[in-house]
């Protein structure tokens, strides 16, 4: 009897451990673990490394009717967070995930690169490729997409037919300078 106790206790607590994350973690409990950059980076030009890129709309492609969905990201929707994407001039991304409420006020806490998912990118003329860690069903999960760059404005979408549309955003310089990436 206390046999079988013994072994369901440890079957139990190897399946609660061995189920999730348990790698390297931020300041702030975001994944740190080393992921594979994308190829060496060049035309960084191309992106403004001293403004964020705030998410307007997702978006979806039927590739049966070759239609588009367009989901707003707008103030005034019930979405409860707002993302931005921050880019490094060494190759590196972050995703910063802020509640609405705070976006009204940015601070420059909220850009701190221990609160951001860690990613990377590559640009070669206007194509832009990410890759971003994250947690998704209890385990490390990369999300690589492959978008374009018009201006002031980045598509990205996924090989499903999701995508998402980024706008540059200027914001006070202090806000986003001196912030080094700790991946």
């Amino acid at each position: 009897m206390m046999v079988r106790k013994i072994i369901l206790y440890t079957i139990t607590t190897m399946l609660l451990i061995g189920c999730c994350y348990n790698g390297k973690v931020s300041e702030y409990g975001l994944p740190r673990r080393d992921i594979k950059k994308l190829e060496k980076p060049i035309l960084y030009e191309k992106i403004d490394t001293l403004a964020l890129y705030k998410l307007t709309s997702s978006f979806h492609i039927n590739y049966l009717t070759n239609e588009y969905s367009y989901f707003e990201k707008n103030d005034d929707n019930v979405y409860p967070s707002t993302s931005y994407l921050k880019f490094y001039p060494n190759g590196k991304l972050g995703l910063f995930i802020i509640p609405k409420s705070d976006t009204l006020k940015l601070e420059r806490s909220f850009f701190d690169p221990q609160r951001a998912k860690m990613g990377y990118y590559y640009i070669k003329d206007n194509v832009i490729k990410t890759r971003i860690s994250t947690i998704g069903d209890c385990s490390l999960y990369l999300s690589n997409k492959k978008g374009e760059i018009k201006g002031d404005k980045i598509i990205i979408k996924d090989k499903r037919g999701y995508g998402n549309i980024y706008i540059k955003k200027y914001v006070p310089k202090i806000v986003l300078e001196n912030w080094k990436p700790d991946w």
